[in-house]
C-alpha cells in the first residue's frame, strides 16, 4: 500500500490517539463516566468524522511540496494540479468519514473501559 494511502488512516489514528496523554491525567476525574455515555461516544464519532471528512477536502499541494523538499519529487509529481487529499487517497477514502462515525462509538466505549481502568489503578 502507497504512502499516499495510508495518510488518511495515519491521520485517524493521530486524531484518536492524541487525546490519550490527557485520558490518563484526566481519569480520576470520571472520564470513564463520560466517555462511556452513548451521546458523548456518538458526539465524538460525529466530529471525528467531520475533521476527516475537512481533512479529506484539503489540498494536496502542501503536502506535494513536503514530499518533493523530503527528496521524493518523483512522488510529488504525481499528485496533480488543484488535487485535494481525499482525491490521492483514493475513491475509498471519502467513504471513511461515515465509516468512522458509525465505528467510533464502539471505540469510544472501549477507550472508557480504559479510563476506568486507570482510575483503579490510581
Amino acid at each position: 500500500m502507497s504512502v499516499i494511502r495510508l495518510l488518511p488512516l495515519a491521520a485517524l489514528a493521530a486524531v484518536a490517539l492524541a487525546p490519550a496523554p490527557a485520558l490518563a491525567r484526566e481519569a480520576r476525574s470520571g472520564a470513564a463516566r463520560e466517555l462511556s455515555d452513548p451521546r458523548t461516544q456518538q458526539a465524538m464519532g460525529d466530529m471525528l468524522g467531520t475533521l476527516f471528512g475537512l481533512m479529506l477536502d484539503l489540498p494536496a499541494e502542501p503536502l506535494a511540496r513536503a514530499m518533493d523538499a523530503a527528496g521524493e519529487p518523483e512522488a510529488a509529481r504525481r499528485i496533480p494540479r488543484g488535487a485535494r487529499i481525499g482525491d490521492i487517497a483514493g475513491p475509498d477514502a471519502r467513504k471513511l468519514p461515515a465509516e468512522i462515525r458509525r465505528r467510533a462509538p464502539a471505540m469510544i466505549g472501549a477507550l472508557s473501559e480504559l479510563a476506568g481502568v486507570l482510575e483503579e489503578m490510581a
